[in-house]
């Protein structure tokens, strides 16, 4: 019987030779494409980074420019500025905004504004609303022009376009290939695997089998960034734990990159890999000899800090990580500012498990997401990411399939006439097991992952086919959504409601959607630029929370809002607290002088009713009128709180007759309007 060493040049010829003739075939393949796909690569490299450049600057910005036929001094140095800092950053050889004549508006190059660059396939296919790219070639040097459409809306008609020329050698490709030194290069890659795959196979094939036999781990490095991965982490993790000695402690820092959906949105997945590569490397640099760096998916990383002393040792760590990140990150010709979010735990200091410790730094890491804090300590009190809460996203899809997530809708009434003219839609989860839960059970926790989108969608989806089916009742409601800070700087937010709108059938003015201070001051720049294109989309913007947030005077002078909302923590207690009774006061007057309305939550008894409509506020919201209710029971209050007041339902048969409602009726501040049963201050109306 021949040995299993005979048998091994056999094996490797058997294997090689088909190898072999793959590469050679492969190679000829290449050889004849490559030049073909090194073109099209370098075109969608250069149309990619003419995108970004032009989300960066700002599209509706960039619009209005190249629409203005006499920018004043100041905007056309702006503009050259902006445009001569792109070339700078890209390598470009020229920066242009041209108009659909072919007239150069702005221009990167002194001088050449008001030149005429002429109609081209190029601009013409810009001006009907899609991107171009091609190859130019002028004596021995190439380069790739691009055009792509500004428009002042996301729905409106290109008013011009955004021109960038770049020389072919400044463009990275997204993907590798092309020309004929990379092609000889991959071929000569090639053969050398084979030469490997047989060495291997003659050399160290004989081993295999034993390895096999022993069980030893494999599949435990990361890909993309050679790090261990979760399975290797885990086993490190509790190998420290068993050999931590007494009275030390063994740490995990878990961090997650804040915002980076928005890089593989703006840049491609190719890139979001190269960051994600190079923050594992920086990550390497930062930690004690002893310490490990492992990458567990996606862009969240883990740290494990054996045999530690002290919480500042763990808090240094994190400090140096944050410090390794602050220098940004060069990927396809911009520089990338990166941050990310930190959460730590200790053994035994914090869980006595563990299989809790990682579980333990998610929760604090989350909670330095909601903080903005870069990092934070795990702490018992952080309860609104404990694991039962952070399971639950994991339930939202099912949830939102079977129609779980549902609405309830608390009226706003008019102070001045107690019409009740709108809702506020507030999220309700009809969970199988748990039963009905708020929005502080799963909104938190949801708001730092990618569920939050498909949740908004879903929400919003459902309370505008509620206000057409009030609508179809001859019931004229508005209705107000709240919006979550990581939707407030999503730029395609905008293009995905005008498609709800348009799908469902709903006018864009009975829709308001509700953001906080806190979420706008987080990013101003990118929430204005979403604000603005919802306001021309004719929806109206709401501050709620109004208040209690960080620069409510420099929001309110830069933001398209249409309503504030006086925070409830102030309406109710001023009755009893003049000094809240006077920021209230002073919260309307500051309202109305900027031409906004006043809502005031929290309402809660006849006499706030009565101040509120003395200080002269628009709009009460609140117990005094009824907690949140499901749409039956919504529809039951109403026609009962309209016959307390007389009116029945005259406004809604004289609706359906085409005929103005009935006169405005006074509400008696000597009594309650009628509510169901449970609804008083004990009821969440959250």
């Amino acid at each position: 019987m021949p040995s299993s060493g005979s048998r091994l040049p056999a094996l490797a010829l058997k294997i090689g030779l088909p190898i072999a003739a793959v590469v050679v075939v492969l190679v000829a393949i290449l050889a004849g494409g490559s030049g073909k796909a090194g073109d099209e690569e370098l075109l969608k490299a250069a149309e990619t980074r003419a995108e970004v450049a032009r989300g960066a600057l700002g599209q509706s910005s960039l619009a209005r420019a190249v629409a203005s036929r006499r920018p004043s001094r100041a905007q056309r140095a702006r503009v050259s500025l902006q445009l001569s800092r792109v070339a700078g950053e890209s390598g470009a050889l020229n920066v242009r905004l041209v108009d659909p004549g072919g007239r150069v508006a702005f221009s990167s190059l002194a001088g050449e504004r008001g030149g005429e660059l002429g109609s081209s396939a190029g601009l013409r296919q810009a001006i009907d609303g899609k991107a171009a790219a091609s190859m130019q070639h002028t004596g021995d040097t190439t380069s790739v022009g691009v055009y792509v459409p500004l428009r002042r809306t996301a729905s409106s008609t290109p008013v011009g376009a955004l021109n960038i020329d770049t020389p072919a050698d400044a463009l990275e490709p997204t993907t590798t290939g092309g020309g004929r030194a990379g092609t000889l290069l991959l071929a000569a890659a090639l053969l050398m695997l084979v030469a490997l795959v047989l060495w291997l196979l003659i050399t160290r094939g004989p081993q295999v089998p034993r390895r096999r036999r022993k069980g030893e781990p494999t599949g435990q490095v990361d890909s993309l960034t050679s790090l261990p991965n979760r399975e290797h982490f885990n086993a490190m993790t509790e190998r420290a734990l068993a050999e931590c000695p007494p009275g030390a402690n063994v740490a995990v820092l878990l961090m997650d990159l804040d915002r980076f959906k928005e890089i593989n949105d703006s840049l491609g997945h190719f890139n979001g890999d190269l960051v994600i590569e190079r923050v594992g490397k920086r990550l390497r640099t930062v930690l004690r000899e002893g310490d490990e760096v492992a990458r567990l998916g996606g862009d969240e990383f883990a740290m494990l800090l054996p045999n530690v002393q002290a919480k500042d040792s763990v808090a240094g760590a994190a400090q140096r990580i944050q410090d390794a990140l602050a220098e940004p990150f060069s990927v396809g010709g911009l520089a990338l500012k990166v941050e990310a979010s930190i959460g730590s735990a200790l053994y035994p200091t914090d869980v006595d498990k563990g299989g809790k410790l990682l579980q333990a730094a998610d929760v604090a890491m989350y909670a330095a997401k909601k903080a903005h804090s870069g990092h934070e300590f795990y702490s018992p009190d952080q309860h609104q990411y404990t694991p039962a809460r952070l399971g639950l996203v994991a339930q939202l899809n099912r949830a939102m399939e079977h129609r779980e997530l549902v609405l309830h809708y608390q009226p706003k009434a008019r102070l001045a006439t107690g019409t009740v003219e709108g809702v506020e839609a507030l999220a309700r989860w009809n969970h199988p097991q748990r039963g009905l839960l708020f929005p502080d059970e799963f909104i938190p926790v949801t708001e730092h992952t990618s569920m939050i989108r498909p949740l908004t969608v879903h929400l919003l989806e459902t309370a505008l086919e509620q206000v057409k089916s009030w609508d179809q009742n001859g019931l004229k409601m508005n209705v107000a959504v709240n919006l979550s800070a990581q939707l407030l700087l999503d730029l395609q937010l905008p293009r995905e409601i005008g498609r709800m709108l348009s799908r469902v059938g709903t006018d864009p003015a009975r829709l308001e959607l509700e953001i906080t201070e806190s979420a706008i001051m987080s990013d101003p720049r990118r929430a204005r630029a979403v604000l603005e294109r919802m306001r021309e989309m004719g929806l109206r913007i709401a501050i709620d929370d109004f208040g209690t947030g960080y620069s409510s005077l420099v929001s309110l002078k830069q933001l398209p809002v249409s309503t504030i909302k006086v925070d409830k923590s102030f309406v109710m207690n001023m009755e009893a607290d003049p000094d809240d009774k006077a920021i209230v006061r002073s919260t309307v007057a500051l309202g109305h002088n900027l031409g906004l309305e006043v809502v005031a939550e929290g309402v809660e008894t006849p006499g706030a009713w009565k101040e509120l409509e003395a200080m002269g506020a628009d709009y009460a919201q609140g117990y005094y009128l009824s907690k949140a209710l499901a749409p039956p029971q919504f529809d039951v209050w109403l026609t009962a709180y309209r016959d307390m007041f007389g009116r029945a339902d005259e406004g809604r048969e004289s609706q359906q007759n085409g005929e103005p409602g009935g006169q405005p009726w006074q509400v008696s501040t000597s009594s309650r309007p009628p509510a169901p049963a449970g609804s008083g201050p004990g009821t969440s109306a959250s």
